[in-house]
């Protein structure tokens, strides 16, 4: 068997592992068995003052407060695991994944998520990491299609395209704060 080989199974085993831990992650999240949700925290934990909670009880609380969030990161994981899954679309389902895992790695860090959970989600990365890789050259390509100019000619229109983008930011920027003036910054 040769390295082409060798690779392409290894990929096939990452991305089947990816793609049913982070289906049942967020097959778990939708079915409410992750977080605390509002009204069914543990009375052991609802009985400590609010300072005095740990800070993963605290992170499990907040998230599952609400049932909006739960299901938004729930389907995005479901959406981004089946999406990976197939060759067609594992790189947008890997980029639908990173940002989710990198959120996911940070909280488990930061508030003191079991070391195997920390693992297990740097694992799933790494493993995206890893097609990505295999797909770097492609990857690569598109990244320079949308960052490089393809027409010379554009740098004569220049300084008329920086005057109407100004333009646009300024009417944007006056939109939001009529709209931050009508709604306001007051919690809900």
């Amino acid at each position: 068997m040769n390295t082409k080989s060798i690779l392409f199974i290894v990929e096939w085993a990452l991305r089947i592992n990816v793609f049913f831990k982070l289906f049942i992650y967020g097959a778990g999240k939708i079915l409410g068995g992750q977080f605390y949700k509002k009204g069914e925290i543990p009375e052991a934990i609802a009985s400590i003052p609010l300072g005095d909670v740990g800070s993963y009880n605290l992170a499990w609380t907040f998230f599952g407060h609400s049932k909006g969030y739960i299901l938004f990161i729930g389907i995005s994981q479901l959406i981004g695991a089946f999406l990976f899954l197939f060759n067609r679309t594992k790189l947008l389902g890997g980029a639908i994944l990173i940002p989710i895992l990198l959120n996911i790695i940070v909280v488990d860090a930061f508030f003191g998520v079991a070391y195997g959970a920390l693992f297990s989600a740097c694992f799933y990365l790494a493993s995206i990491l890893f097609v990505f890789y295999r797909k770097k050259e492609e990857i690569v390509k598109a990244i320079r299609n949308l960052l490089i100019p393809t027409q010379i000619n554009t740098i004569k229109k220049i300084p008329l395209q920086v005057l109407l983008i100004g333009i646009a930011f300024g009417a944007v920027f006056l939109i939001e704060l009529v709209f931050i003036g009508v709604f306001g910054y007051e919690d809900r």
